[in-house]
């Protein structure tokens, strides 16, 4: 596939002060602004050779890189999730593990200035609950956590309610989900449910939990871990 664009080499002085800071860095990096109309976020997978993203907001970068969801990020300006970039890099040796998170927390630094730190803020949350009727949960047959997930439909194995709860707000919600079930053990966990709202090809999200999990969610308040950010500026030029 064609980069999207050019890779700008790094001077020698910026490449010397980045390995002295000991932390993985990309050896270099290109940020430009996404094309008009262009679709995105796309990640693709990380190799020794190329990272790359396309249509990828500052703010979901941030995600990317602290790994969180977006809901967990405050502040910063209105641009912050709005505009959107094109992001090529070479990485500056493995890419496992959190190394390559590590060298998008360093590109923000160095190329956006972003400052943040972290607090723990009441909010509005949906709480995971028992519903009426007691739960209908399958108790883990011990293969090891793994999840597997598409539109409409969610596999776990192995997990707690507390590791579901995280799922559904990642995955399926984009909104903070709490485990106050108060259910201890480990499941295995099958969910389906209409990926369009207004399709008939099966039930809510609410509807699915409920018939197929005896669980349900709640409006609540609850505190949830925040990013903050203190100063972020539009990406210095390649």
């Amino acid at each position: 596939m064609a980069l999207r664009a050019a890779i700008v080499f790094l001077s020698v002085a910026h490449m010397r002060v980045w390995a002295q800071t000991g932390e993985p860095q990309f050896e270099v990096a290109s940020i430009k602004p996404s094309a008009p109309g262009a679709r995105g976020p796309t990640i693709y997978n990380p190799t020794r050779e190329r990272f790359a993203i396309t249509g990828i907001t500052a703010k979901a970068l941030i995600a990317y890189a602290y790994d969180v969801r977006e809901f967990q990020i405050s502040g910063g300006p209105g641009w912050l999730g709005s505009d959107e970039y094109d992001i090529v890099a070479k990485p500056d040796g493995d890419v496992r593990g959190d190394r390559v998170l590590a060298m998008a927390k360093a590109l923000l630094a160095e190329r956006f200035h972003l400052s943040l730190h972290r607090e723990s803020k009441e909010m509005p949350v949906l709480a995971l609950v028992i519903a009426k009727g007691g739960p209908k949960l399958q108790p883990s047959a011990g293969s090891g956590p793994e999840v597997r997930g598409g539109r409409g439909r969610f596999e776990a194995r192995s997990v707690t309610l507390g590791m579901f709860a995280a799922q559904l707000a990642g995955r399926v919600l984009d909104r903070p989900v709490l485990d106050r079930t108060g259910i201890a053990g480990e499941f295995d966990i099958t969910l389906e449910w209409a990926f369009d709202p207004g399709a008939d090809d099966g039930p809510s999200i609410g509807t699915a939990l409920q018939e197929q999990l005896g669980l349900k969610l709640e409006a609540q308040k609850g505190v949830v871990d925040v990013l903050v950010v203190d100063h972020v500026e539009r990406p210095s030029a390649n």
